[in-house]
Formats: C-alpha cells, structure tokens, sequence
C-alpha cells in the first residue's frame, strides 16, 4: 500500500493507514484487511471461543459478615467444638499424647531440653487463637513443664487439603 493512500476496513469501511499496517494494529486476516477496531474485536471473539468454561465468572473479592476477631466473648466451650485439632487431640476430646513411652526425666531446673511438643495450626485469626489455648491449657496441666525455647516454622501441612500452617516447636 502506498504511503499516501488509505483503504477502507473490509469489516466496517473506516480508513486503514499505511502505518496502522506497519505498527501491526491493522492487518489482513482471512484475507481481509481490518482496522485496528475490528482486531481489536476478532482477538476478543477468539479468545472467548478459546475461554475456558468459568473464565467470564466475576471472581472479585465478597465481603462476609464476619464476626469481631477482637471479641473474645465467645466462650472455650464454643471453641471446641470446632474443626481445628491440634497433633494430641481427636475429635473427641482425648489425648493421643502419651508420655509414659518416655525415659527421660523432664527438670524444670535444667538448663537443657529434654522432650519437645508440637503444635501448628492454619494461618488464619480463629486457628491460631485455637492454639494459643492450646499451648496455654497444655502448659496449665503440666506445671513440671518449662519452655526451654521454641521453633516456628510455617509450611505445607499435608493432608485433606495440602494448607499453610504454623508449626511450633516447644522444647522443655
């Protein structure tokens, strides 16, 4: 196409510029020469034929009516009942955790560790106060426990659902 001539869009007749076809923005498709407009709209008629089902689903953020995580008025008995457990406990409320299996004595005056615990929960705000209670009624039943140090960590915790966790370690 000459430099000084224009031809008309083969789709809807606008003018079609020597430099619209040098910068790519118009072009021959099928043979027919479009305009940057009609491009424009054959790219998004094959892209919607290539779309995946779903793809045109509004996937922004909702909001919740979630309750005040500041609000501690709910009550331990609320607590439990829900889905987060930690290694030691069941769905039933007793404990896997046995430490008879032990030899080594456990001495709050010792300044080495001589046992460790686990506990790990999912990242969100009820999980980790769940294991904040935890750690806190654990340490209430064994007053010969005193934490030497602790180890945090957060990974992949494999399972129904492979999920971010945090895991601590507490040595004692």
């Amino acid at each position: 196409m000459p430099e000084d001539v224009t031809a008309p869009c083969q789709a809807c007749g606008a003018s079609v510029y020597p430099e619209h076809i040098e910068s790519g923005k118009a072009r021959y498709d099928g043979g027919k020469l479009l305009c940057p407009h009609c491009v424009a709209d054959e790219e998004k008629k094959k892209k919607k034929e290539t779309a995946f089902p779903g793809d045109d689903i509004d996937l922004s953020p909702i909001s919740f009516d979630d309750p005040d995580p500041n609000d501690l008025s709910e009550s331990k008995a609320d607590l439990s009942e829900s889905r987060i457990h930690g290694f030691s406990d069941d769905k039933f409320g007793s404990s896997g955790w046995d430490e008879s299996k032990f030899k080594r004595k456990v001495d709050p005056n010792a300044s080495g560790a001589a046992r460790c615990r686990i506990f790990h929960a999912k990242l969100s705000d009820g999980a980790l106060t769940f294991m904040n209670d935890q750690i806190n009624d654990w340490l209430d039943d064994n007053p010969q426990v005193s934490i030497k140090f602790a180890t945090s960590t957060i990974g992949i915790l494999e399972g129904k659902h492979a999920e971010p966790n945090l895991m601590l370690t507490l040595f004692y």
